[in-house]
């Protein structure tokens, strides 16, 4: 019991965070199925069932009853497939690598938010993964009521948004996933050196590349926003919306870890950290790592500038 109880009140912890501190609502949330996936692959599923358990009967009857179906839905299948594919009796899990296995921690966490929507859609009529948009209307039109402008661009984003859903749910997932993952493999190691049950690595981050396929959905993409109508076919048109934006995203990374890889290479690794900080801040170089990106994923220049600097 000496690891449950740790386990069950730093996720509490994290809950609790994500609903009574709006600062830390995000990363807390994603998070949460942490501290649960790195005791499976210490103690087993049985104690971490037990923990589970515990979390779940603490939430429901002591706080929330919603955040108790939000866990049992959204955080704990995310930890049982960590836990799956860390564990030494799951051999075939086992032989995924690391990008693949994260793959199916992606997939894992996209159906299981799905499930959450359909399940409070059902009982509460309501999208639980999706904010108030009267409420923060109201509330930006008391931040900005001297500047009616941009109350009205607010209102147009606002308007847009629900829209987006699959593509911002793609991108949450792979995030959540990304950072339990890779937290549950690091410290997993460095802190439980005796156990052998922790996730297959992921490559570094100046070896992230993308198949090429992507570029072709890139084009397909592009040529039917060209094509397709929004006032005839304005599916059609949310569907290519939200599969640019995730295109583009991939093409991002991409163009960053060959940044990354370049700075490496000519041992710049300070300069590669405050190089990114500057990207992250300033939109004028987003574009440019998308166009950096999909030139990497045309012509391969990792190899071509390898070969021309022997």
């Amino acid at each position: 019991m000496k690891r449950i109880i740790p386990c069950v009140f730093i996720t509490l912890a994290m809950i609790l965070a994500g609903i009574y501190f709006p600062s830390l609502n995000l990363i807390a949330l994603m998070l949460c199925p942490l501290p649960l996936s790195i005791l499976g692959n210490i103690e087993g599923h049985k104690r971490m069932s037990i923990a589970e358990l515990l979390i779940e009967a603490t939430l429901f009857f002591a706080f929330s009853q919603t955040m108790a179906v939000y866990f049992l839905i959204a955080c704990a299948p995310v930890s049982a497939m960590i836990f799956m594919l860390g564990r030494e009796e799951y051999k075939e899990a086992k032989n995924h690598s690391g990008p693949e296995s994260l793959l199916i921690c992606i997939g894992t966490s996209i159906t299981f938010k799905i499930v959450l929507m359909l399940v409070f859609w059902i009982f509460t009529d309501k999208n639980i993964l999706m904010p108030d948009f009267s409420q923060m209307d109201s509330m930006f039109a008391q931040v900005y009521e001297t500047q009616p402008e941009l109350q009205e661009s607010i209102r147009r984003i606002l308007r847009v948004f629900p829209y987006l859903m699959p593509s911002m749910l793609i991108i949450y997932c792979s995030i959540e996933s990304f950072l339990n993952y890779s937290f549950n493999h690091k410290l997993t190691r460095k802190f439980f050196p005796e156990t052998k049950n922790y996730v297959p690595e992921l490559p570094v981050f100046t070896q992230w590349r993308f198949p090429f396929s992507l570029f072709w959905v890139s084009m397909l993409s592009l040529i039917l926003g060209y094509f397709v109508d929004s006032d005839t076919w304005f599916d059609g048109t949310v569907f290519i919306m939200n599969l640019q934006i995730v295109i583009n995203i991939i093409m991002f990374i991409q163009g960053l870890s060959l940044i990354f890889w370049l700075m490496e290479s000519f041992k710049f690794r300070r300069g590669a950290k405050v190089f990114a900080c500057i990207i992250l801040f300033i939109p004028f170089f987003w574009a440019w790592l998308v166009i950096i990106g999909m030139s990497d994923m045309i012509l391969n220049l990792r190899e071509r500038i390898r070969i021309g600097t022997k």
